[in-house]
């Protein structure tokens, strides 16, 4: 068909098939999906998101550290949140169909005057009006996650809510913010770059060669990085010498001026986004004498090239093997997978204490 509205409804059909592309040959154990012949070619229902695939789980899952029963209950209203939507999408397109669609007897009705082509909405104006519908729903499902939590995650959970990207994307179920796909991969070399230090001294990453190199990108405003803090640096302490750590600082997160968290206004720390290169590094200098940072700290360039180069997400992980591949690729880097990356490198098990002093930067 050559109608204005019927392409207007496939182009929202394809929104909805991304929340029913995953689990459609597996179930969320990962076991295969013997369907019936019959059922073969049916929608697959609402509870076969697969949380091991559905980036917005991911996301949450990596930023927030939920607990094994707060997560399923999470994967439990998240299901529900894409049958609601489907729902609400529905409703949008059976109003947008008007006198476009066959009659009930079969037939055509008579074609319209340019005037009524006219009054077809177009593609834009259907989107703006199913995520107007969306928008509560994205709502009720984010407040009741932060309810499923405990106090201590919560604040995790606002920085972690601010950047999810909860509208059905063609082909998947959502965005959580980063992509995975993005940066380098497991296996690959390394990206080199050379940045400056607080102190203006330049260091190349190729240099570290030798040992160990666990890149850290963050910000001040981000607080999913200030959450990690301690965590990581118990690890610095527990590898000493063994490894070399880096934190390369980033555009802010969750400045005054964009995606504002919560959180950070709670917690004073209101820093608008970089207009300079010197305006990044007083952020710098300010980030690690408040959190008391006790690593090397360098400064991405304005335009964000080493950020980028990795992914651009404002708390990626990266562990370097000695001879400059990477071997631990984290969208939101946390102590857990690092040391068991490392434990790999020095071929560790977890019982086994380094004894090399920690380092002193």
């Amino acid at each position: 068909m050559r109608s204005g509205r019927l392409l207007v409804a496939i182009a929202a059909l394809a929104l909805l098939s991304g929340s029913w592309a995953y689990g459609q040959d597996r179930t969320p154990d990962g076991a295969k999906n013997e369907q019936p012949q019959g059922d073969r070619g049916r929608r697959p229902s609402r509870d076969q998101v697969d949380p091991s695939k559905d980036e917005v789980l991911q996301t949450i899952r990596d930023a927030v550290a939920p607990s094994d029963e707060q997560m399923q209950q999470i994967v439990d209203r998240y299901r529900q949140l894409r049958q609601d939507q489907r729902d609400a999408m529905r409703q949008v397109m059976r109003g947008s169909r008007g006198d476009g669609q066959r009659r009930r007897d079969g037939q055509r009705p008579r074609e319209r005057s340019d005037r009524q082509r006219g009054d077809r909405p177009d593609r834009q104006a259907m989107m703006k009006t199913i995520r107007t519908a969306v928008e509560p729903i994205n709502a009720q499902f984010l407040s009741d996650c932060r309810a499923i939590l405990d106090a201590a995650r919560q604040e995790a959970w606002d920085a972690c809510a601010a950047g999810l990207d909860l509208m059905p994307q063609r082909g998947r179920g959502g965005r959580g913010g980063p992509d995975p796909a993005k940066g380098p991969n497991v296996g690959e070399p390394a990206p080199d770059f050379e940045l400056a230090d607080l102190d203006g001294k330049r260091l190349n990453l190729k240099s570290l060669r030798g040992k160990p190199v666990v890149v850290e990108f963050g910000s001040y405003t981000c607080p999913v990085f200030r959450r990690q803090v301690d965590g990581l640096a118990a690890l610095r302490a527990e590898f000493g010498d063994d490894v070399q750590w880096l934190m390369i600082y980033t555009a802010e997160a969750h400045p005054t001026d964009g995606r504002v968290a919560p959180i950070n206004s709670r917690a004073g720390i209101e820093i608008p986004q970089h207009t300079s290169f010197e305006k990044r590094l007083e952020c710098a200098k300010l980030c690690k004498e408040k959190l008391k940072l006790k690593l090397h700290v360098l400064v991405d360039s304005f335009d964000d090239k080493v950020t980028k180069a990795y992914g651009g997400h404002p708390n990626r992980g990266y562990v370097v093997d000695r001879e400059g591949k990477i071997v631990s690729k984290q969208i939101w880097i946390e102590p857990v997978a690092t040391r068991k990356a490392l434990n790999a490198i020095l071929q560790r098990t977890d019982s086994e204490a380094p004894k090399t002093a920690p380092a002193s930067l």
